[in-house]
């Protein structure tokens, strides 16, 4: 069974190989599949041979200096985990909300004493993927570093926050696992490929091609319009096949 999206009545499907979860909860409203939700998902992703990743939820705070939000976090973290493990994604991401600068090291002693032991719900911390949401890279890296997780390249970030991209790739792209890819409207990040620079994902994916460990780059886009026009994007600059 084909995994395919029609974009008007007119145009040939697009397959869809790969879909990230992005995951939430807050006191309001939550997202988090059930056991019985998480397997079906696998049952239908199996069928259309699909693939995920795990966005975790941006509520997970593991370096935070209350002591009882680091617990519900190490809670919330191990809980999504426990409930996705049957999709066998590609990856789990992360992000490392960033403290106060003058707080920065007491933070990440924090964050890595919480979420070392949290490495054990993995096959290999590699799986855990700590993705780029910052101008400055600092505390996530030296994390992922220290414990040994793969980086998620985030590389509408670093366009949004004016960063070298193709420097940033040479310097992370050995430990990671997964790419985000999605254009900015000044900074508003998660738009249409169509807006990214021309000639950028020529560039973009000959360099991603190099890296060894990469398994998807993932077209991080919210709106049935920005998908549209990022496929329209990918088809005009690449040939994308239709």
């Amino acid at each position: 069974m084909e995994n395919l999206i029609w974009l008007s009545r007119t145009e040939p499907p697009v397959r869809i190989s790969e879909m990230q979860l992005v995951l939430f909860e807050t006191p309001e409203i939550s997202n988090i599949p059930s056991e019985r939700e998480a397997a079906a998902l696998a049952s239908e992703a199996a069928a259309r041979g699909m693939a995920f990743t795990v966005h975790l939820p941006g509520s997970i705070e593991l370096g935070n200096p209350d002591a009882r939000i680091r617990a519900a976090s190490v809670d919330l973290f191990q809980r999504v985990v426990g409930l996705t493990r049957a999709l066998e994604p590609i990856c789990w991401t992360l992000h490392i909300p960033s403290p106060a600068r003058e707080d920065a090291e007491s933070y990440i002693d924090r964050a890595e004493y919480t979420l070392a032991p949290l490495l054990g719900e993995f096959a290999s911390p590699r799986e855990l993927a700590i993705e780029n949401i910052y101008p400055v890279f600092d505390v996530e890296s030296r994390i992922a570093e220290d414990l040994d997780t793969s980086v998620c390249i985030d590389a509408g970030h670093l366009i949004c926050f004016g960063q070298d991209v193709w420097s940033f790739m040479d310097r992370w792209m050995a430990r990671c696992r997964n790419i985000h890819l999605h254009g900015c409207r000044g900074r508003s990040d998660h738009q249409s490929l169509a807006l990214l620079p021309k000639g950028f994902l020529a560039e973009f994916l000959s360099r991603a091609a190099l890296a060894p460990d990469l398994r998807v780059i993932t077209m991080e886009v919210f709106g049935t319009q920005d998908f549209e026009s990022s496929i329209e994007a990918l088809r005009e600059h690449l040939n994308y096949p239709e």
